[in-house]
């Protein structure tokens, strides 16, 4: 599944909006801030977290790994 910057969740591509991305910053700067950033890399379970809260609260199916892919395409950007 790819996953492209803009809006909601249409058939099989996931697609990031400005509030879904500023929800997956948000949680990940959470998870950090707790200290459970033990390394320069977030754990899966963080990547897994973000995913759960942004299916819920955007009623999107949202995986672990279209959030760890949009991170790294965010950080160097």
């Amino acid at each position: 599944m790819s996953t492209t910057k803009n809006e909601k969740c249409k058939g099989k591509h996931f697609t990031w909006s400005k509030p879904i991305s500023h929800m997956l910053l948000e949680v990940l700067a959470e998870v950090a801030l707790k200290g459970n950033k033990p390394s320069s890399t977030f754990k899966s379970e963080s990547f897994l977290k973000v995913a759960t809260k942004i299916s819920q609260k955007f009623n999107v199916q949202c995986k672990s790994k279209y959030v760890k892919n949009h991170f790294k395409t965010m950080i160097k950007e």
